[in-house]
Parts: structure tokens; sequence; C-alpha cells
């Protein structure tokens, strides 16, 4: 029955969140992430060991000096079991949890040290929603304490190294889980309360007319600016619901965890200016497991990222799926044969690299003649009016050649780069390549080239 319920959802990750843009990775790799995974847990709880020690996680300003007039389940139990006597304790225990932080910080791989920090935490949460009023700025640094409770500990990662990996990897995700739902809670909460306004050209406005009543002892800095410019604040205002509705999508595309992760911190940071709304520990957790995220890609990858954009990405995608369908076999050889005096040609010949699985890239002037060259004059086509590539027995033509060569040439190199993005599509090439021919015979005219002879 396990079985399969992990080929089940095995099949639902693949058929309802796979981009096809998912990097496939060796075991020294995922070893390497599973390591940072753990260097992160060390930096999570050096962050809450700050928190308990500098007074920015108070354990006794919880209370507010007195007992919880509506304690929730833990303290209930608690006062059941023990009394209340235990709350008197502040320094005790704020000193506890310090120390279960630095011994987590420093061993990660001890159980015991990170349940100690986990339970500190959980019960300041506890204590500090137990009168009567909700933080929603602590529950996601408990949750993402609990996903850290699922590490392996250090004798299991000796001995079983590949469920060490997979531990570490599952803690991350649990992780980025928790983190990204309290976004996509946000904005199904958005959506729902504002039903009624989902469509007014001015909501956002209003809500920052609001705010400005609200806040008139001290008027956020960008606020003024932002309820001024209604065009602007629309805008921020439909991003946000588009980032939040499908932010927990993140978590199964790697190629979004630094750049939603770094628009997360840059929206926490606008909100805090423009409405005094402030979320530090978000940032912080965002950083950490997104902006800093063992899974992500070593290289930034703009089409990769686009690609995996939720509903935006869409057409991109079946877009690279058409390329890969007209990407030609693999092959030993690959012709391109080009006007050697137009500079132009010259310059593209020789500045393309193709993929290391084409083989030899053979280029051949036109002018200089040889078999390949008398090949292409028995087509029906004129070599003045473009460039030919013969990738086997197939030869592509003009915008056919352009297109087939941006789908073949690698990602190293600006031009290499400009040359996939311009010309990977054949709609593109087939509308480009008329202007470069027409700047081919600009150039041959002033250079005074005669045109090449059909009959060599």
């Amino acid at each position: 029955m396990s079985l399969r319920i992990r080929q089940g959802l095995r099949q639902v990750r693949r058929g309802m969140l796979s981009v096809d843009t998912a990097e496939h990775r060796t075991p020294a790799e995922l070893t390497r992430s599973a390591n940072n995974v753990v260097l992160l847990s060390r930096f999570y709880y050096v962050f809450l060991a700050y928190l308990v020690g500098t007074g920015h996680y108070p354990f006794g300003d919880a209370y507010s000096g007195g007992p919880p007039t509506a304690p929730l389940w833990p303290i209930r139990l608690a006062e059941q079991l023990v009394g209340t006597d235990w709350l008197g304790y502040e320094i005790a225990l704020t000193a506890a949890g310090l120390l279960f932080a630095l011994g987590a910080a420093a061993a990660p791989g001890t159980f015991v040290l990170r349940f100690g920090a986990f339970l500190h935490l959980f019960v300041h949460v506890a204590i500090r929603n137990s009168y009567g009023s909700i933080n929603h700025g602590v529950p996601v640094l408990l949750l993402v304490g609990f996903a850290l409770l699922f590490l392996p500990g250090r004798r299991h990662r000796q001995l079983h190294e590949r469920n060490s990996v997979r531990r570490c990897l599952t803690s991350l995700w649990l992780a980025q889980s928790v983190i990204l739902l309290s976004y996509t809670l946000s904005g199904i909460w958005k959506i729902w309360y504002g039903r009624l306004e989902l469509f007014s050209s001015d909501a956002l406005t209003r809500i920052l007319l609001d705010r400005l009543l609200a806040e008139a002892d001290e008027i956020p800095l960008l606020l003024p600016f932002v309820a001024q410019h209604n065009w602007l604040a629309q805008s921020m205002w439909w991003l946000t619901l588009y980032i939040e509705i499908f932010a927990l999508l993140v978590v199964f595309r790697p190629h979004l965890h630094r750049p939603i992760g770094a628009v997360l911190m840059l929206f926490h940071i606008t909100s805090d200016l423009l409405m005094n709304i402030s979320f530090s520990l978000n940032i912080v957790m965002v950083g950490l497991f997104l902006l800093l995220s063992p899974l992500a890609p070593d290289r930034f990858s703009l089409s990769g990222t686009v690609r995996s954009l939720p509903i935006v990405g869409l057409p991109f995608r079946i877009m690279k799926r058409r390329q890969r369908s007209q990407r030609p076999q693999q092959t030993e050889r690959v012709w391109l044969v080009y006007d050697g005096e137009c500079p132009m040609c010259n310059n593209y010949a020789q500045y393309l690299r193709l993929r290391q699985s084409v083989g030899e890239f053979v280029l051949v002037d036109a002018r200089q003649g040889g078999p390949i060259v008398d090949e292409v004059r028995r087509l029906p086509h004129d070599l003045n009016d473009g460039m030919v590539v013969k990738i086997g027995d197939r030869h592509y033509v003009g915008h056919e050649a352009l297109h087939v060569l941006a789908l073949l040439s690698t990602d190293h190199g600006a031009f290499n780069k400009f040359n996939r993005l311009a010309f990977s599509s054949p709609l593109i090439s087939r509308f480009t390549y008329p202007l470069m021919k027409a700047g081919r015979w600009v150039l041959l005219k002033l250079k005074g080239v005669a045109p090449i002879s059909p009959d060599g």
C-alpha cells in the first residue's frame, strides 16, 4: 500500500508540478547539497540564539508580567501538570533556550539539542499567543525549527550516507514548504477577504489611504508616493497576489528558489516602508532557505527562471519542448557553408560554439570551393541568398540554418547566449534572417566584392 501511495504521489508531481527545468544532479552534488542544508541549520540556530540572548526574543516579556488570560493548550497542559510557578523563572528559562540554541548550532547532528531549542521556542510562542491575540511573525520561525528536527543524527550520517542525504533534503523541502505555504495562505486570504474588490482598479490605493489615516502620527516613507500613482499601486497589488498564490509551487521549481526568495525579501522591505508592517523574521527565513537554497542551480538562468514561472512560463515551456523535438539528432560532424568575404558572416562563423555532443564543427568558405560547396551548388539554392548547414544527409538553408545552429549552440559566452535567445525560435529566425541578408548585401557592396559565382 505504501509503495502504491509513493508511486501515486510521484506521478502527481511529474504530471502537475514538473516543468522540465529540473537539473539532473549527481550523487556527489546531492551530498554537497545535503551538507549545505546542515550548514543552513547552523545559521538558523545561531540566529535563534541571537534572538534569545539579545532580548529580541524575550521569554519573560511574552506573558506581560502576569499569567495568561486565554491559555492555549500547551500552557493549559503545563498549568495542570506543574502549576503556574514555572512562568516566574524567566532567567532560567531564557538561559535554557540560549544553551539549547547554541548547542544545536555547534552540533546540529544531536537531536536532543535541536528538540530542546524547538521546545523552548514552542513554549514561547504558546505563551505569547495566550492573551487573546495572535502574533503572525514567530510561527514561521517555529515551523522551520520543526522541519529541522528531521535532520539525521551524526551516527546515522556516517552509517547510512544515502538515507542521510535524503533526510537532509526532506528537511529542506519541509522548511521551504512551510515558509512558502504561509504566503500561499496569505494570498488565498486576500482573494477571499477582498473578493468583491478583486478586480477593482484602485483596491490597493484605498487600502493605503486607510493605512495613511491609521498611521497619521508616523507616515511610512513610500506611502504618499505610491498612493498618488494608482498604476503603480495596482501593479504591486497584482504582483503580490500572483507571487503569494503560487508561492508553494516554488518548492518544486529550483530555478525559482533564489529569484522568488529575493522578491519576497524585497516585498517585506517594501511593506515596511509602505505600511509600517515588518516581518523581519520572515526575511531571515526566506534568505536562508530560498535565497541560499542548496537546490538552486549554481548559475542563474533567465530562460530557466521564465519557464518555471506558473502560468506565465507555460508558452515558453511549450516553445522549449517544440525546440527539443526540432533539434537535430546527435552527429559526428556539422558543416557550415558561408561567405568568407562577408564580415558579418565570417564573425558569426568564427564566434559560434556548438555543443560537445555535436562533434566536429567544420567551417567552409563558399568562395574557396570544395566537395561540400559543389554538393550545395546542386541544391535549388543560391549561395548568395544565405548560409547552408549540413547535418548528416540533410541540408538547412537560410533561416532554417540560423535556427538549427541556435539550437545546437552552447551557453558559453555573450555571443552564444544571444544567439540562442534570439534565434532558437523558428518564427524569430524567419523574420530576422532577411534583415541579416540585406546587411550582408550592403557590406559586400561597400567592400566592392562581387557575388559568389553559381558555377564556382
